[in-house]
């Protein structure tokens, strides 16, 4: 199976709307010949450039060895689990803006060792296929409602609850 990577279209906001900061403060900055100003320009596209080209060339999730391996930050940062250890599958929401919730995060939970993505810049549909693969390697896994629906081709995102539960 080929890694999952983050869909380049899903990730629009960075290579269009978030250049337009720093190319702003590098146009006012240079006609104002304020140094400061357009090396804080420079700095913010360098930025925005770096943040792409890790996402379309160094974020990936596979299966490597018998271990599920998530891997970001240019290769710096390594997250694995063993196939035989993974035990649950969760999709984990935080609170959002706007009384809405998070992306879900594709949490696998093994014995000592967790890998934790956030699957906003990714095609849910892009999941099915490592869960029947991580399923067929250790069939003990368990996965929560919604990567069982994901596994089972369903697309679960548009019916999530609009509104977070509290705790108390």
């Amino acid at each position: 199976m080929s890694p999952i990577r983050p869909d380049l279209a899903l990730l629009w906001p960075s290579y269009t709307l978030f250049p337009l900061a720093g190319l702003g403060i590098l146009v006012f900055g240079a006609s104002a010949g304020d140094f400061t100003m357009v090396l804080i320009g420079l700095l913010l596209l360098a930025a925005n450039a770096a943040i792409v080209v890790n996402y379309a060339y160094f974020t990936k999730l596979a299966i490597e060895s018998g271990e599920l391996v998530y891997r970001t930050n240019f290769g710096t940062r390594v997250d694995r689990v063993a196939l035989g250890a993974l035990q649950k599958i969760d999709a984990k929401r935080y609170p959002g803006a706007h009384s809405g919730v998070s992306a879900p995060f594709f949490v696998a939970r093994g014995r000592d060792s967790t890998v934790k993505v956030n699957t906003k810049p990714y095609r849910l549909r892009d999941f099915t296929q490592l869960i029947g693969l991580v399923r067929s390697a250790n069939s003990r896994v368990e996965l929560d409602p919604f990567w069982a629906r994901v596994a089972a081709g369903e697309d679960p995102s548009k019916e999530i609850e609009l509104r977070p539960r509290s705790r108390f």
